[in-house]
């Protein structure tokens, strides 16, 4: 039997009904199913018409040797399988085949006309009828078993186990091979009936919806994750500028608190408080200069002028003089 990765042939001989047939099936291609005249022909010939008979007959078997026995189904898919490349990383396509070979599903088959549904398929890790896997990947087998003339298999007509093998394996990054091979073994007989390829390609259907699935599911993570990404970039950049805004505000008020005290220490320094109850307000700084109005006592003057015994002031009602600075003190 040859076991070459991609190529399988599969061999099955019987003689319930006097000839000898052969399935030979390779992913892609198929022969077709070869008779040969009944042995029981042969007799009635022998029995009828005696030896020139036979010797008619045998020239006959002698000049066709095989004659090629129509299929009842126009199409030429039969165990054709399935062969794709997808564009999704290996682990990707390993994780979604491996969900559909679990599901105890199997699509694009059925046995009864009121029930199109084909449940109680089982997982399994390797095949009696396809052996172990040899080639590069993942293989993958899904089973059902007692499955009583499954549509869409050739020529089925007894109660027998469907198999179907998936075969995962990377090309690159972001490309994965995938195959997918459906059969249907007879139980008693063990003739093989290949499928049209409707099992595999509903098997792939559902295989590329939750591809197409887990993509946009991955996207809208990314999406989301991206966004988030950004909400906290324009939180942040919103705390700095709160940060900066206060800090600049803290720095404006340090500021005008400086001044205000700047200001007292200016306004200390400048003003002074009258202490004498007779203090005159002089027109000069000299003793002998006009007085222009009496000072109350605890009155505060500003100082604009300063000299070694003069202060050169103005009141809070707007008039200019001049006051001894021992008739004035600071503010207390």
């Amino acid at each position: 039997m040859d076991r070459t990765p991609g190529r399988e042939a599969v061999g099955v001989v019987s003689q319930d009904q006097g000839y000898t047939s052969a399935i030979s099936r390779t992913i892609g291609a198929q022969r077709p199913l070869i008779r040969r005249p009944s042995s029981r022909l042969v007799f009635i010939f022998k029995r009828s018409f005696g030896v020139l008979a036979e010797a008619f007959l045998l020239f006959i078997l002698l000049q066709v040797p095989a004659i090629a026995s129509p299929s009842k189904d126009k199409s030429d898919s039969w165990g054709a399988g399935f062969a794709v490349e997808l564009p999704y990383a290996e682990a990707d396509v390993v994780s979604v085949v491996q969900s559909v070979a679990e599901d105890h599903v199997i699509r694009g088959t059925y046995v009864y006309e009121r029930e199109k549904i084909l449940n109680d398929a089982v997982s399994t890790n390797s095949s009696s009828f396809f052996g172990s896997w040899q080639g590069p990947g993942h293989a993958f087998y899904k089973v059902r078993k007692d499955a009583l003339a499954p549509r869409n298999f050739k020529e089925s007509a007894d109660i027998g186990a469907i198999t179907i093998r998936y075969v995962v394996h990377g090309t690159s990054s972001n490309s994965t091979h995938l195959e997918i091979l459906a059969v249907f073994v007879e139980d008693g007989t063990k003739r093989v009936h290949p499928s049209n390829i409707s099992v595999e390609s509903a098997e792939f259907t559902e295989i590329q919806n939750q591809l197409q699935t887990l993509q946009r599911d991955r996207q809208r993570t990314e999406s989301m994750h991206a966004e988030k990404q950004r909400e906290e970039e324009q939180a942040a950049l919103a705390a700095k500028q709160a940060s900066e805004e206060s800090a600049a505000y803290e720095a404006v008020e340090s500021s005008i608190d400086s001044l205000q005290k700047r200001a007292r220490e200016l306004q200390r320094t400048l003003e002074v408080r009258v202490q004498n109850s007779n203090t005159d307000l002089k027109a000069a700084p000299f003793h002998s200069a006009a007085s222009l109005a009496k000072l109350a006592v605890n009155a505060d003057v500003l100082v604009e002028i300063v000299t070694t015994y003069w202060y050169g002031v103005e009141t809070v009602d707007g008039h200019r003089g001049w006051v001894r600075r021992d008739q004035v003190g600071p503010l207390p």
